[in-house]
């Protein structure tokens, strides 16, 4: 592969050997007013390779091919004339130096202190929620100082900077958990669940919602296929079960799952594969520290680092490629993109690309649900990047074609698969999508004249309005839209529009016409956006009547109390393009910037690139820092994660220069000008 390159970019995240160019942000961050952004065209040292990067995992080191070898290392003698201070072992280091396993001459920054004993007004539920590090040991009656103790025998001891380190302590081929018996032991010391622990008896079915439909799915139900991970440690088993009850598709951006991919077949394959594993179980730990009154971020940490450390041992054994592999890139990068880290995103796709083409054809890649679920999955990524930044899609016109073509072969073959016919929708959408990259790309590099540019356009608007009006009529059933409001709250005068108005939200199994219903709205506002014709008042109003119709369908999910989990994050894109063309005044200025609040609320962080682009347009410079004035919805968890997330993208900058200037393209396309322009015209 480029994968020796890839290798260095894994050791960079994964803290193999070297040192930390900087302390991680686990305490209370200290957060400047104006973040740091990817460079706009800095100049520096050119690097090594486009894949390089320096300690992005909360302090890691360096890649092993910027260090000295070991032998070099691992006995530093003093400086001439200093006293040199043997410092003994300690159980009680902080972040920093236990990342490091080496005390000294960096800032120690401790984890977030646990929430005190005894708390008041925790219910049977928010127990339940509680992440088993969280959660007390059912026979433990200990007091604070035992507790100590026990803290203390569980973390590794902190090598002094000159001491050797033991092989066993650096070694990341053993296991952390038996495959295949049970293991009842903590690989981080973590407590385990208490016994008689239990998730909630029902399982949501597969658009989140537990009631049932008559509809056919063409799918059997989800509970029949959870595989069993009960021979894993506890707290595994927990984070797989928040995983399995509270994660969906829509978590990742995609509109369908007919097969329940993400619940069944990616935790089945995970439970052979641990670098799959445990980031998925990263994935899971994010999501549940997010919704946990106490939640930290420091198992998120631990899981997913963990996970790159596994796939970075996978390949420098030099591994067959497997599709467990791929997943697990794909998954990475899905992190990635939680935390606003795009650059990164991309050095992850690279990887994904190669492996891609070396297990799969067009046509192979369609004979397996895992094959086309990984197609769907990095199909996202390829095509936001390419439109976005205007740039060409990474996979080729044929592969986008081909999943078309199968998915009308299945419609056809399960006419009353509404399933089918959503995969069917979602692949002729990529299959458009991908074809006006090709032309926005074509035109940046001059390949076309603007006579046969205007013209591709017209076809492609064309293409994008027959599709929509092409959907079967079962996709869209009036027996299946939400009319039924109650117990949400009553209408804010604040409100830009009203999401309780009939029309714009369906109900499971067709929930996903929602979703669709917005990318169309979307990708219209970017194609038209691209015309390079200044618009006409009918075409302003058209404009304008995209953007609101995303701006209703998001509040409808957001109050609507049965919209499945993840079902916002599915629609931030879309929200995203529509928010540059909000009216300016503070009325509708706010009102989006609470939505953005609310998503990163729910974990995705909004590039500090993207937020500079956002506070051009609001004409307010706070909005780089927070959306909202005095940190309002802006809690210590999350203000601890975005500083991590910014710190990353900051590095980059003068890191990842190939890289980083192809994302810059991505974000600065962002026509803040002319949105601005056309949204005082409204």
């Amino acid at each position: 592969m480029g994968d020796y390159h890839y290798h260095h970019f894994l050791s960079s995240m994964a803290g193999v050997g070297g040192q930390p160019n900087q302390s991680p942000l686990e305490g209370p961050p200290q957060m400047s007013h104006q973040p740091q952004v990817l460079a706009m065209g800095g100049h520096g040292p050119p690097m090594p390779n486009p894949y390089q990067s320096l300690g992005y995992f909360t302090g890691f080191p360096e890649p092993i091919m910027f260090n000295a070898p070991k032998s070099q290392r691992s006995r530093r003698k003093s400086a001439p004339g200093l006293d040199h201070i043997k410092h003994r072992r300690t159980r009680s280091g902080c972040f920093t130096c236990r990342s490091r396993r080496v005390k000294g001459k960096r800032e120690c920054l401790y984890p977030e202190p646990a929430p005190p004993k005894g708390s008041g007004g925790s219910t049977s539920k928010e127990s339940s929620s509680t992440a088993p590090s969280q959660q007390a040991s059912p026979t433990s009656s200990r007091g604070d100082d035992d507790d100590d103790d026990d803290r203390d025998s569980k973390l590794e001891p902190i090598m002094d900077e000159d001491e050797e380190e033991p092989q066993s302590a650096t070694s990341t081929t053993a296991p952390m958990f038996p495959l295949r018996r049970s293991s009842t032991t903590s690989s981080f010391g973590l407590q385990r669940v208490p016994t008689g622990y239990r998730y909630d008896s029902e399982t949501p079915s597969f658009d989140g919602n537990k009631s049932s439909s008559p509809l056919s799915t063409g799918t059997a139900t989800a509970q029949s296929h959870r595989p069993d991970w009960t021979f894993l440690p506890h707290e595994l088993q927990f984070y797989l079960g928040y995983f399995y009850e509270n994660i969906t598709h829509y978590h990742y951006g995609l509109i369908s799952d007919a097969g329940d991919f993400f619940r069944t077949t990616l935790v089945g394959l995970a439970l052979r594969n641990e670098a799959l594993l445990y980031a998925i179980v990263a994935f899971s730990a994010y999501h549940h520290a997010l919704h946990n009154p106490h939640g930290r971020i420091n198992e998120f940490l631990q899981y997913y680092n963990h996970s790159v450390k596994n796939l970075l041992e996978c390949l420098k054994r030099k591994e067959k490629y497997s599709i467990a592999t791929l997943l697990t890139i794909l998954q990475l990068a899905t992190i990635e993109e939680y935390l606003g880290d795009w650059v990164n995103l991309m050095g992850h796709q690279k990887a994904a690309l190669e492996i891609f083409t070396q297990l799969f054809t067009p046509q192979t890649i369609m004979q397996s649900q895992t094959g086309r679920a990984a197609l769907t999955w990095y199909g996202r990524f390829d095509l936001f990047v390419a439109i976005m930044g205007s740039f060409e899609t990474t996979l080729p016109r044929e592969w986008y074609l081909e999943a078309a073509t199968y998915h009308d072969s299945c419609t056809a073959a399960e006419p009353d698969s509404v399933f089918w016919k959503f995969e069917a929708c979602s692949a002729k959408m990529q299959l458009i999508s991908m074809e006006m990259a090709m032309l926005y790309a074509r035109r940046v590099k001059e390949e076309v004249t603007a006579e046969d540019f205007a013209a591709e356009h017209q076809r492609l608007s064309r293409c994008l309005d027959d599709w929509k009006n092409g959907w079967d009529p079962a996709l869209v059933d009036p027996s299946h839209l939400v009319t039924d409001f109650s117990g949400s709250r009553a209408p804010d005068p604040n409100d830009i529009v009203n999401p309780f108005t009939s029309g714009a939200l369906f109900q499971p199994p067709l929930f996903p016409s929602t979703v669709l219903t917005a990318s169309y709205h979307s990708m219209s506002l970017l194609h038209d956006s691209q015309s390079g014709i200044r618009p006409t008042g009918e075409a302003k109003d058209k404009l304008r009547e995209h953007a609101y119709k995303i701006y209703q369908i998001f509040e409808a999910v957001e109050f609507w109390s049965h919209s499945p989990p993840g079902g916002l994050i599915a629609l931030q894109s879309a929200l995203a393009v529509a928010a540059l063309y909000v009216q300016r005044d503070p009325r509708h200025q706010m009102w989006i910037r609470r939505k953005f609040v609310l998503l990163e609320a729910m974990g995705y962080i909004f590039p500090a690139t993207m937020r500079v682009r956002m506070a051009e347009l609001f004409a307010d410079d706070t909005c780089t820092r927070w959306w909202l004035p005095n940190d309002e919805g802006f809690p210590p968890l999350l203000q601890n994660i975005r500083a991590y997330a910014d710190e990353r993208n900051a590095m980059a900058a003068t890191t990842q220069r190939d890289t980083v200037q192809q994302i810059r393209h991505v974000f600065s396309r962002m026509n803040i000008r002319e949105a601005a322009r056309k949204a005082a015209e409204n």
